[in-house]
């Protein structure tokens, strides 16, 4: 079942930032992009400079030994653990994806905000009772050619969760999609 051809509106092959698919129960609306644009230029480049940090922790030791402070061997030694905790942690922050999910389970009656790795696996996941959602809603981009999210409330606390986002248009409809899906769901319990 994909849910964005069930509901009627634009085909699945127009959508270019959010993809369905079945789930337990229900459907998933995942992110083909996320926040960080994780097939983009940016996390090539931040690959990039954290294997050259890391490299840059060997380098180091071809220069000859300066007299800083105290013994070079332990400068030396300071600074590559240094540069290569930086820049393996840079590097492992480049590849492990930023992109959002949320599922809706009726049986459960409940939202499920997942945030999936490269390999489309979850690394965390929320799950929502719709008993605690006060609301949900699009909150559009300033810019012209903008990404709106989609945002939930919760019932007893000021605090808000962005659960996925897209253009305008996709997230307009997932938002109908779920609205009306919700509304089923309470009725029909």
């Amino acid at each position: 079942m994909n849910a964005l051809v069930r509901f009627g509106a634009v085909g699945a092959e127009n959508w270019n930032s959010l993809i369905a698919a079945p789930a337990e129960g229900g459907y998933a609306v995942s992110e083909t992009t996320g926040k960080f644009r994780h097939t983009s230029r940016n996390e090539a480049i931040l690959r990039f400079f954290g294997i050259v940090t890391v490299l840059g922790a060997l380098v180091q030791w071809t220069f000859p030994d300066t007299n800083f402070a105290g013994d070079p061997a332990v400068s030396k030694g300071l600074l590559s653990i240094t540069f290569a905790l930086v820049g393996l942690a840079v590097y492992s922050f480049a590849i492990r994806g930023h992109r959002s999910e949320i599922r809706f389970d009726p049986r459960k009656n409940e939202l499920v905000v997942c945030a999936l790795n490269r390999q489309d696996r979850t690394k965390a996941r929320k799950r929502i009772p719709l008993r605690n959602v006060k609301s949900i809603y699009v909150r559009r981009s300033d810019m012209p050619v903008g990404m709106a999210a989609l945002r939930i409330r919760f019932m007893n606390t000021p605090n808000e969760l962005t659960a996925i986002r897209g253009t305008d248009t996709e997230i307009e409809m997932l938002h109908s999609l779920l609205c009306r899906d919700i509304r089923m769901a309470r009725k029909a319990s």
